[in-house]
């Protein structure tokens, strides 16, 4: 017998223990090894281990406060505190402890030789549980019965510094591209489920904190908490008048309760040219005869962009505080250079959370301030179309010119791009403050109200100044040119709702009803003067340009028309058996922007879910843990137009000579109309959710179809009886379908290793229906000089949004000359016969039939990393870069070098045809990313420590011969790469995070 287990039969007494020393010695023999490994934790208490631990997220950036830790097998169970450190005792190195946290998987850790245990927790995206921001409160994601996307944090694009760029394709049907490429002073499009107007706002709502209308630029990603998008018009009709194209919900983080928690993170940023315009060397210049050789070789594209750009941001979050009072804070400072000479970008920013609790948690008071102030320098895009089109054999400095640079003066269109930035300044600054304050008032456990202020106050400063030497004042004779801007816009809210929250039985309900108000006022000023006595000065000294005392300086002023909305409000979304559930919305809306007789609308939605898992017949389908079918129905307005148009305005008008003095006259600033309605959309969605193998898989399925009615749209009137040419009406309608899939796959989930991939999967199809009478059209996207190409884009009723209306390329003469189709499919040679628009067609399509993205998240012990793909399908892309600079057929400029490889026997001028079409099709390798966090032992006093870095944009596979294929395909002119595109570049970031 074993002598430590006979001594410690002999302490414990032999009167209570003879039976079990006896038992304990019949199952020492080797044969009974698994009952004593049952008994061992029994009858050797000094066995025991303490094992402690931490609970964070998949990435470790943020400690689980609450998490529960139970001993498998058994009733022992802690939770974490607020730092997510937890305590256990533990009965052997075979014990295995089960981690719980709501809105996360559940894991099972094996304790092992450790002492010390690091549980990483992954986000189950599709918990049921899950509580998911709505328009004006939450609900359970198992009550959700239209389609919402939550993108938490963790699920932001690596590498990206704003939330909506970081969330490119994450969202099915959402489109979100910048303006401008990478240049930091870009500004983002947004649009959800195609097209939905042609003249009102065409973007989805973006709600910061509760606050309409609020500007991304007042939220750093590290404060994100949520984003939740509201894609179907039953979602979003509660937000009536601005929803119609879907409502985007930012919600940023709340204080932490506990001791204070202090995160540094700070990046580093560097770019560089993927892909750039092939123009001929300065030897081919010279050899293909195109212009002088003029004793230089530059490349000018080379010399316009910035080498080895850096940018940098850092950022501290600060939380703590009590339960009744605590703190969320923010500082950031971020310096952005642009691969483009001439970009720079500074912010300076901050923001508080508040959260304070009075009467024994009976009234919250919350409140959520943030301010930005941003100086930017703002490049000129012309000058990559300028170097491209530069006699390579120029040089852009000069040593005699007391500039140092080669002042090309007097060409069309032909200027040196250094000199140009050098020359020159466009300066902006930004200042953003955004502000809310809500006091709720919990009146039962089920019964709240909330009354809610907020502002939003945005501001520009611009500046601008050329100088006495720029190409211009040397042309015109003029000593410098200045100007200064400056405009403030206003926007003020009141809410007021009342929240009801109940479960009973088998019954929830979950209710909100209000009022809401919003103003919005705008004002601003400017003045330009020129011909000053020293350049030094700049826009300083506005007053000493002679163009003032010439009366030849300008100056203005404007004041917005003062806009209004007001609405009631309500919601209403029950659950039985949490089978059956039902939500129905309404707003009821009134805008200060129509006539009072069209001044209010109602906008409905109504949608419901049969959750069909929790049916008895579905009880012994094992594979199925969730299966949800979805279907409503909604309606939206747009009022995203003019204030001018239903009241009649006056402005000043012209100048008249009366007695030998000027006067100015006042008249009407537009035709009036009075009876200007809404626009409205009215928007239907299925949709089906559903979770299997043992909750592994997950995803959901949605069709929509929508109508747009009474588009606001300028038409042409005759004059008289019209004062003027053009007057807004409510006069057609279009339509758009599409199908949006996501898909994701937790594959593996152990102790050591996770790994999640998610597919995303979006078509949609828009089309114009009708304009007036069904006899119109609106010609847009006209081709610049040199030469009369034309306009590519017809709005034409029948025709869906996106396709290109030109000329049908029919080959090339003999002798290089263009062919086209003409209207009755016949080719001519457009030397012997004159092209008609009645011979333009509608060709291609420049909206992909397929948006896709594959997402791949993997961990390995302290270790995580991420590709992230998307991909285009079926679409075409109008090579503008090609049409303009890609023909032989010019002396005295540049071109690309395909003008003498496939190009070399074309003779005649450019033509607006198909031949410049492209297929756009593109696999983007969009981030791969890296990251370290590591272990506590080795980083105290620190709580936290990861290191990470990514890549983005880095490969693109395509057939494309163009710069980039993925183009601008927002709005109603989709499809175009742009004689002075941004370069396309590559961004690499390294960054760390540190928690105290």
């Amino acid at each position: 017998m074993n002598r430590k287990l006979l001594m410690n039969c002999r302490l414990i007494g032999a009167s209570k223990v003879a039976f079990m020393c006896l038992f304990a010695i019949h199952v020492s023999n080797p044969l009974e090894a698994d009952a004593r490994s049952r008994l061992t934790h029994v009858v050797e208490p000094n066995q025991q281990k303490i094992i402690t631990g931490q609970v964070t997220n998949s990435d470790g950036t943020e400690n689980l406060s609450g998490a529960t830790v139970k001993l498998k097998g058994s009733s022992t169970t802690v939770t974490t505190n607020v730092d997510g450190f937890f305590e256990i005792s533990v009965p052997s190195t075979e014990a295995i402890l089960v981690i719980t946290y709501m809105g996360y998987q559940s894991r099972e850790v094996l304790v092992g030789n450790q002492s010390a245990i690091t549980v990483r927790m992954v986000e189950d995206s599709n918990s049921l549980d899950e509580v998911v921001v709505v328009g004006y409160g939450s609900l359970d994601r198992r009550d959700l019965t239209s389609p919402v996307s939550v993108i938490k944090q963790k699920d932001l694009i690596a590498g990206a510094v704003s939330p909506l760029i970081a969330i490119q394709g994450k969202v099915p049907g959402l489109t979100v591209a910048s303006t401008n490429g990478t240049d930091p002073n870009a500004g983002l499009s947004l649009q959800l489920r195609g097209v939905n107007s042609i003249n009102a706002s065409q973007g989805p709502l973006v709600v910061i904190d509760g606050v309409p209308g609020g500007d991304i630029n007042s939220v750093v990603r590290e404060d994100i908490e949520s984003i939740n998008v509201l894609r179907d018009a039953s979602a979003a009709a509660i937000y009536g008048t601005r929803a119609s194209g879907g409502v985007i919900l930012i919600t940023t983080k709340r204080p932490q309760i506990g001791k204070t928690n202090v995160t540094f993170t700070s990046e580093y940023f560097t770019e560089r040219v993927r892909r750039r315009p092939e123009v001929l060397t300065g030897d081919e210049f010279v050899e293909y005869g195109l212009g002088e050789d003029l004793g230089h070789r530059t490349d000018w594209y080379d010399e316009v962009m910035n080498k080895n750009p850096f940018s940098h941001r850092q950022v501290v979050n600060i939380s703590g505080g009590s339960e009744n009072a605590n703190v969320y804070t923010t500082f950031f400072k971020r310096k952005a250079e642009a691969i483009a000479m001439g970009s720079e970008r500074g912010e300076l920013g901050g923001r508080i959370n508040s959260n304070f609790k009075f009467f024994d948690g009976r009234a919250e008071l919350s409140t959520q301030v943030s301010y930005n102030q941003v100086d930017a320098d703002f490049t000129n895009n012309d000058i990559f179309n300028m170097a491209l089109v530069l006699n390579p054999t120029e040089t852009p400095y000069n040593t005699s010119d007391i500039t140092g640079y080669n002042v090309l003066v007097g060409g069309y269109d032909y200027w040196n791009p250094l000199a140009e930035v050098a020359l020159r300044s466009d300066q902006r600054q930004y200042r953003y403050l955004l502000a809310n304050s809500a006091l709720k008032i919990n009146i039962t456990d089920q019964l709240s109200t909330t009354a809610t202020v907020g502002i939003k106050s945005n501001s520009e400063h611009g500046r601008f100044y050329r100088s006495a030497q720029h190409r211009e004042s040397r042309l015109n004779g003029i000593d410098g040119y200045a100007s200064q801007n400056y405009g403030r816009w206003e926007d003020r809210i009141f809410e007021w709702s009342a929240s009801y929250d109940n479960r009973w039985e088998r019954h929830h309900l979950n209710a909100v009803a209000g009022y809401s108000y919003q103003d919005f006022n705008g004002q601003g000023f400017n003045a330009n003067n020129s011909n000053f006595p020293v350049d030094g000065i700049r826009e300083h000294d506005l007053g000493t340009g002679t163009f003032l005392p010439d009366g030849r300086a300008g100056m203005g002023s404007y004041k917005n028309p003062w806009v209004k909305l007001a609405a009631f409000f309500g919601r209403a979304n029950y659950s039985f058996d949490n089978r059956y559930i039902a939500t129905a919305t309404v707003r009821h809306e009134g805008s200060s922007k129509f006539d009072p007789a069209n001044r209010w609308g109602t906008f409905a939605g109504i949608s419901g879910a049969w959750r069909i898992s929790e049916e008895a017949f579905m009880k012994n389908v094992g594979f199925i843990q969730d299966l949800k079918l979805r279907a409503g129905y909604g309606e939206t307005g747009n009022e995203g137009f003019s204030a001018n148009t239903a009241r009649r305005m006056y402005g000043a008008d012209t100048w008249w000579l009366f007695a030998g003095n000027w006067n100015r006259t006042y008249g009407v600033m537009h035709n009036q109309n009075r009876d200007i309605r809404w626009e409205v959309k009215k928007e239907y969605n299925i949709g089906l959710d559903f979770t299997i193998l043992n909750n592994k898989l997950t995803g959901r399925v949605d069709y929509y179809k929508r109508f747009i009615d009474d588009m606001i749209y300028d038409i042409s009137v005759s004059q008289p009886p019209a004062i003027h040419d053009r007057t807004q009406m409510n006069i057609g309608d279009m339509q758009n379908q599409g199908i949006e899939f996501e898909l994701n796959y937790n594959v593996v989930n152990n102790a050591d290793w996770n790994y999640t991939t998610t597919f995303v999967a979006a078509h949609n199809r828009s089309r114009l229906n009708s304009l007036w009478g069904s006899q119109t059209f609106a010609d847009r996207k006209g081709f610049p000089a040199p030469g009369s190409p034309g306009n590519a884009v017809r709005l034409f009723p029948g025709e869906d949004i996106g396709r290109f209306f030109i000329w049908q390329h029919a080959g090339f003469t003999d002798d290089g000359q263009w062919m086209l189709y003409d209207q009755n499919g016949e080719a001519f040679d457009v030397t012997e016969r004159n092209k008609t628009l009645a011979d333009k067609r509608f060709i291609g399509n420049g909206i992909p039939r397929v948006q896709l993205s594959w997402n791949h998240s993997i961990a390995y012990k302290n270790w995580d990393a991420g590709v992230y793909m998307r991909s285009w399908l079926g679409y075409d892309v109008f090579n503008m870069i090609n049409m303009y600079y890609s023909l032989p057929n010019v002396r005295g400029q540049n071109v690309l070098r395909t003008a003498f490889e496939e190009h070399r026997d074309i003779v005649g001028e450019k033509e607006l045809s198909d031949y410049w079409l492209e297929k756009g099709d593109f696999l983007k390798i969009d981030v791969i990313s890296l990251g370290y966090t590591f272990k506590k032992d080795w980083i105290k006093p620190l709580s936290n420590l990861r290191l990470y870095a990514s890549g983005r944009d880095l490969f693109v596979f395509t057939k494309y011969s163009g710069l980039d294929p993925e183009v601008n395909i927002n709005g109603l002119e989709p499809g175009f790469e742009e004689r002075n595109a941004y370069p396309k570049t590559r961004t690499f970031m390294f960054g760390l995070q540190a928690n105290f």
